[in-house]
């Protein structure tokens, strides 16, 4: 698969966006069976570049992250 898309996988976990080769690569958004959420760039199915994750209880963090690691990850504050 190439292009934009959207895959359900049976755990409840739906990844929204770009594929390329049959592999999430590009923009797109995780949303995982909990709830939580990742949204920014994949490459070849790992989690690659500046994104944001919003966790289960709908807190968000940024940063930059690098395959399942997020050096340096920062809560973000609502104004």
């Amino acid at each position: 698969m190439n292009g934009k898309g959207r895959l359900e996988h049976p755990s409840g976990a739906v990844y929204e966006g770009d594929f390329k080769d049959n592999m999430f690569h590009g923009a797109g958004t995780y949303t995982f069976p909990n709830g939580a959420k990742y949204i920014g760039p994949f490459n070849e199915n790992k989690l690659e570049g500046k994104g944001e994750f919003i966790d289960e209880k709908g807190v968000e963090w940024c940063g930059v992250f690098h395959h399942t690691a997020a050096v340096g990850l920062k809560q973000k504050l609502k104004t």
